[in-house]
């Protein structure tokens, strides 16, 4: 499976990355179809298509993209085909960072692997900003504790672009139940 060649790489380069996307969202108690699996790290080493020389060597696609100046991201590398792909995504911001710190170790596909909290989750979601990521994390918050989660996500959203905490306060006011 590429995931756990992925994984070795990431892991022989001192890559610090947490297990994002479908499959943590999943593991955090919403679970949902999902075919690739994703990795979250800040570390823009992995974009240098000579980190994947091995995956390259044997045929398997390898397309690492940088971002723009004003993407969001500092850029993604694109693994394989289906139905095994992975994707590194490359974070730029400080949150993203302290998410990878705080992922807690979870077992995936057998191993180990660090997977952010819940409310780190949420908060990823919300700066991601699409629909499948607002759907996410109204479903990780429902799934709850709900008020455990409100308060640890409005402890930290201040850290996250305004469009982020515009989706928050959206989020926020879809989910309580309106006054009688």
């Amino acid at each position: 499976m590429l995931f756990h060649r992925v994984r070795a790489i990431l892991d022989s380069l001192g890559v610090r990355y947490a297990l994002i996307g479908g499959w943590a969202v999943g593991l955090r108690g919403y679970v949902r179809l999902t075919t690739d699996t994703d990795f979250l790290t800040v570390d823009r080493k992995v974009l240098h298509i000579g980190v994947w020389n091995e995956l390259v060597a044997e045929g398997i696609h390898v397309d690492p993209r940088k971002g723009d100046f004003d993407d969001p991201l500092a850029g993604v590398v694109h693994i394989g085909s289906k139905p095994d792909e992975v994707d590194v995504v490359v974070g730029k911001w400080k949150f993203e960072q302290r998410v990878i710190e705080r992922a807690e170790p979870v077992v995936f596909q057998g191993v180990p692997m660090p997977v952010p909290t819940t409310s780190d989750l949420i908060l990823l979601k919300l700066a991601a900003g699409g629909a499948q990521d607002y759907v996410d994390a109204y479903q990780l918050l429902r799934f709850g504790p709900q008020e455990t989660l409100v308060a640890e996500v409005a402890s930290k959203i201040g850290d996250l672009p305004s469009d982020a905490q515009k989706l928050w306060q959206r989020l926020l006011e879809e989910i309580t139940p309106p006054s009688p």
